[in-house]
């Protein structure tokens, strides 16, 4: 069941979610809007094929603090300012806003499922998986809205939160494939 503005605030205040920092302004009907963190990983050209079960170091952490220019078809690693913790009992949806989608930008590339479970042992960031397709560049800068969490009560609690068996586990800042 995806969960009203109600039953975000109510799920907060139980403990069952925790959003830091929270901004209640954030909050709409059915979803959070989460900003856009500080810090991203630019994939470079590496001039040779990455293996998938085992990919190279083809990043570049660059800060963003004052802007940056998504040039099309460019990948990035951007994140959440946002930390987050859900419980064994509920899950989330991260996808794009409306208005970022309207500027050709992806928010996750496939990505967007977020486990019951996550950031239980240490709330954290949440990666996202940044595309263009504008063929203009479009300049980000952070802390602005990127995206929107929508989440579900599940019928029952996991029987493990995703921080006892997740690879991303207490991120702080975008975090290359493992």
């Amino acid at each position: 069941m995806l969960l009203s503005r109600q039953d975000i605030l109510y799920l907060i205040e139980a403990g069952e979610i925790s959003i830091e920092p929270f901004d209640k302004s954030l909050l709409g009907g059915n979803s959070l809007d989460v900003r856009l963190g500080s810090s991203i990983l630019v994939a470079e050209n590496i001039g040779k094929a990455i293996y998938a079960l085992k990919p190279a170091n083809f990043w570049k952490e660059v800060s963003i603090e004052g802007g940056f220019e998504l040039t099309s078809g460019t990948l990035i690693l951007g994140s959440t300012l946002e930390k987050v913790r859900l419980g064994k009992s509920v899950a989330a949806q991260i996808e794009g806003r409306s208005s970022v989608g309207r500027l050709g930008l992806m928010v996750h590339v496939t990505a967007g499922l977020i486990h019951a479970g996550f950031g239980e042992k240490q709330p954290s960031i949440i990666t996202l998986e940044m595309y263009s397709v504008n063929p203009n560049p479009v300049k980000i800068f952070p802390g602005m809205r990127i995206a929107q969490l929508a989440f579900f009560k599940l019928s029952s609690p996991v029987e493990k939160a995703y921080d006892e068996y997740g690879r991303y586990v207490g991120q702080r800042k975008p975090e290359p494939p493992k």
